[in-house]
C-alpha cells in the first residue's frame, strides 16, 4: 500500500530546510495495493491492517497535550486512499467518538483518472458523510489550472499540485484569532480552536458537511517582490470567487452580483450555509470584511453565517493573504456529474463484479446512491 510514496514523503521531509520531519516508527505501508478497487481497500485491507494503523494513531493521540481532532488527507478515485482510507476514518470515529474528524479529499479529474473513479468517489463520499464532521473537497482540475494559469508551470507535477493544496490548507488552519467583521484596532479576540470551531461554525447541520477552500493571492514566487498588495483588491477578488463559486481568480464572472433577487441574467448566486474568512499579514486586523456578510450570500436560516479571524504574521512570504473556508453550493455540480456517470455505469452493470468479489453488492451501491442524492438535494435547496 503505497510504500514508495510513503518512503519518498519521509525522505523529502527529512531533507527539507525545516526542522519538522516524520517521527520514526509512526508510518505504516505495505507492498500490496488495491488496484483502484474501492471494495478491496475497504473490505480486504481495511480489516487486515486497521489494528496496526489505529495503534499508531492512538499512540500519537496519547502523546498530545491537547487533542483538537483528526485531519485525514486522502484521495477519492482509487482503492487504497479511498477504500482503505474510508475504513480507517470509520475506525477512528469508533475509537475516538468524542473527537472531531475532518477529511481533506482530492476529487479526481473530470476527464478521468481511472475507469471506476466515479464508483470509488460515490462510495467514499457516501461513507464519509456518515462519520466525518467536515469534508473539504479539493479538485485536481482546480489544482492543475492554478499551477498552469496562475503559477506559470507548463506541465504541473503531482509535487506542484500538492504544494498548492498544502498552501491553501495551511493558510486556513494556521493559528489566528477572531476579530470583528468590520475590523478594528483593539486587541485580538480568542484564538480559533481546531477543529471544534470549524465544525461548530461551518458544519453544524448534519446534512451539510462539505467545505470549499479558496485562497489568495496565487502567484509565482518570483512575482511577489514586484506586486503591490492591498486588502480592498484581495478581498474584492475573493468575494467574487465566493459569489460565483469559482475556485480560481482568473476568468471570474464580474457581472454576477448579489442583489435583492439573488441572481443576475438567470445565473444563481453561490449560496452558503456559513463561511470563515482568515486574513494574514500587515493590517489583517483592520481590513474591512463586511462585503462577505451580505445576507444574499447565505441561506436565510443561517444563525452565524460569517466568522472572521486574523493573524499579523505573513504567510508564504505574502505581505497580505486571505483564505475563505465555506460550506456552499459549489460542490453540487461535482456531485451531480459524478453521480450521473456512476448511475450510467451501474445501469449497464459495468465492473460490478470486481466490487462484488470483495463484498460490495448492488444494494450497497443503491444505498450510497440514495445518500448522495440526499446530499445533492440539500445543497441545491440552500
Amino acid at each position: 500500500m503505497e510504500p514508495k510514496v510513503v518512503d519518498r514523503a519521509i525522505v523529502s521531509a527529512a531533507s527539507s530546510s525545516t526542522k519538522w520531519c516524520y517521527a520514526p516508527g509512526c508510518c505504516f505501508s505495505q507492498q500490496s495495493g488495491s488496484g483502484n478497487n474501492w471494495a478491496r481497500g475497504y473490505n480486504s485491507y481495511g480489516p487486515t491492517h486497521v489494528n496496526n494503523v489505529c495503534d499508531l494513531v492512538r499512540r500519537e493521540a496519547e502523546r498530545a497535550d491537547y487533542l483538537g481532532g483528526f485531519l485525514m488527507l486522502q484521495s477519492m478515485a482509487g482503492g487504497t486512499g479511498a477504500g482503505l482510507g474510508t475504513y480507517i476514518a470509520e475506525a477512528i470515529r469508533d475509537s475516538f467518538p468524542s473527537s472531531f474528524l475532518m477529511n481533506h479529499c482530492i476529487w479526481p479529474y473530470q476527464s478521468g483518472e481511472v475507469i471506476v473513479q466515479n464508483y470509488n468517489s460515490l462510495l467514499t463520499l457516501a461513507h464519509l458523510a456518515e462519520v466525518s464532521d467536515g469534508i473539504m473537497l479539493v479538485e485536481n482540475s482546480a489544482l492543475h489550472s492554478t499551477c498552469q494559469r496562475l503559477l506559470n508551470i507548463e506541465r504541473p507535477s503531482f509535487t506542484d499540485m500538492n504544494a498548492v493544496a498544502a498552501r491553501a490548507l495551511s493558510s486556513a488552519l494556521l493559528p489566528a484569532s477572531y476579530r470583528p467583521i468590520t475590523g478594528g484596532t483593539g486587541q485580538s479576540g480568542r484564538p480559533v480552536t481546531l477543529f471544534g470551531d470549524i465544525v461548530e461554525k461551518l458544519c453544524c447541520h448534519p446534512a451539510y458537511r462539505l467545505l470549499s477552500l479558496r485562497s489568495l493571492p496565487q502567484m509565482p514566487a518570483g512575482s511577489i517582490d514586484f506586486t503591490t498588495f492591498t486588502w480592498p483588491a484581495i478581498l474584492r477578488r475573493l468575494h467574487q470567487m465566493q459569489i460565483t463559486g469559482s475556485l480560481l481568480e482568473e476568468g471570474l464572472r464580474w457581472d454576477v452580483k448579489v442583489n435583492s433577487s439573488d441572481s443576475v441574467q438567470g445565473r444563481q448566486v453561490n449560496k452558503s450555509l456559513a463561511a470563515m474568512l482568515v486574513l494574514r499579514g500587515q493590517g489583517a486586523r483592520q481590513a474591512d470584511a463586511s462585503m462577505f456578510s451580505h445576507p444574499g450570500l447565505y441561506t436565510p436560516w443561517a444563525i452565524q453565517p460569517l466568522s472572521v479571524a486574523s493573524s499579523p504574521n505573513r504567510f508564504a512570504k505574502f505581505e497580505m493573504s486571505a483564505s475563505l473556508l465555506s460550506n456552499d453550493q459549489s460542490c453540487a455540480n461535482l456531485i451531480r456529474s459524478m453521480q450521473d456517470k456512476a448511475y450510467s455505469m451501474f445501469d449497464a452493470g459495468a465492473y460490478l463484479h470486481q466490487y462484488q468479489q470483495f463484498g460490495i453488492e448492488k444494494q450497497d451501491f443503491e444505498g450510497c446512491f440514495a445518500r448522495i442524492e440526499d446530499i445533492y438535494a440539500s445543497y441545491k435547496a440552500l
